[in-house]
C-alpha cells in the first residue's frame, strides 16, 4: 500500500503541473512572449529595470568577478614562483635546518589591499549611504544589496542635492560617479567638485568615487588627494568596501 500510494503521488505532480499549463496558458504565453522582446520591468533597488537592463548588469557583475578572480590567480601565481626561486639550494654538510631569507616569512597570511577604516559619524541614523548618480539604474543591484541589509540608501543627482543632503542627517559613506550632468551640462570631473565642496564645508563623512574605468585612469590620483577614501570601477571592489565600513 505505501508503495502504491508513492507511485499514485509521483505520477500526480506532473499531471498538476499539465493542468495548470493548460488552465493558464495564454497568460503563460504573454509572459513569455513579452519576456522574449525583453519588455518585463523589475523594481530592483528603488529602481525600474527591464529584462534587458538587469540581464545587462548581472552580465557585468559577473565580468567583473572574473575578472578580479584573474587577477587574484596571477598575483597567486607571482608569489609562489618568487617563492620558489628564493628557496636556495641545500649542502651536503649544511645541518638540517633551513633559515627564511631576510625580511621573508614562511607562514603567515597574504597581504591584503588596505581599505579605509571605519568611520561612522556620530548620529542617530548612521547606518546609512548617500549615492550621489544621475544614472541610478546602473547601481540598482548595489543598492538592493545594502537596502536589504537594512542600510538607508538616499539617491541624489547632483553635488549640490548631495551637499544639502549631508547638511540635514548623518551618513556612514557617500558613494558619487565620477562624472554625471550637473545643470543640464556634462561633467566630467563632477566628483572632484563634490570632494572640494566636502572638503570645504569640513565634512568628514568619508567618500569613494565609483565610475568607469577611463574615468578613475584620468582622475583618481586627484580624488585622492582631496580626499577620497577609494577610487574603483569595480563592483566586486565597491561589496568590499561596503563589508570594510560594516554596511554588509
Amino acid at each position: 500500500m505505501p508503495e502504491l500510494i508513492t507511485a499514485i503521488a509521483t505520477l500526480l505532480w506532473p499531471l498538476i503541473t499539465l493542468l495548470v499549463l493548460l488552465l493558464f496558458r495564454q497568460a503563460i504565453g504573454r509572459v513569455l512572449r513579452t519576456a522574449e522582446k525583453r519588455e518585463l520591468e523589475f523594481e530592483v533597488g528603488g529602481q525600474r529595470l527591464t529584462f534587458h537592463e538587469l540581464n545587462d548588469q548581472q552580465n557585468e557583475m559577473i565580468q567583473d568577478l572574473q575578472r578580479q578572480l584573474s587577477v587574484l590567480n596571477q598575483r597567486l601565481d607571482e608569489r609562489e614562483a618568487g617563492s620558489v626561486a628564493d628557496v636556495p639550494e641545500r649542502e651536503v654538510d649544511t645541518p638540517d635546518t633551513f633559515e627564511p631569507p631576510p625580511g621573508r616569512e614562511l607562514v603567515g597570511e597574504p597581504e591584503s589591499e588596505a581599505l579605509p577604516p571605519v568611520q561612522a559619524p556620530v548620529g542617530p541614523e548612521p547606518f546609512a549611504v548617500l549615492w550621489v548618480t544621475d544614472r541610478a539604474q546602473s547601481h540598482a543591484l548595489l543598492v538592493e544589496q545594502l537596502r536589504n541589509n537594512g542600510v538607508r540608501v538616499t539617491i541624489t543627482a547632483t553635488t549640490s542635492d548631495a551637499v544639502a543632503e549631508v547638511s540635514k542627517r548623518p551618513y556612514r559613506l557617500v558613494v558619487s560617479d565620477m562624472a554625471r550632468k550637473e545643470d543640464g551640462r556634462w561633467t566630467t570631473d563632477a566628483g572632484l567638485a563634490l570632494l572640494r565642496e566636502l572638503r570645504d564645508l569640513g565634512v568628514e563623512i568619508p567618500v569613494i568615487i565609483f565610475g568607469t574605468q577611463h574615468g578613475q585612469l584620468q582622475h583618481a590620483n586627484q580624488a585622492r588627494q582631496l580626499g577620497a577614501v577609494a577610487t574603483t570601477s569595480s563592483a566586486y571592489e565597491m561589496f568590499r568596501h561596503f563589508q570594510n565600513f560594516g554596511l554588509l
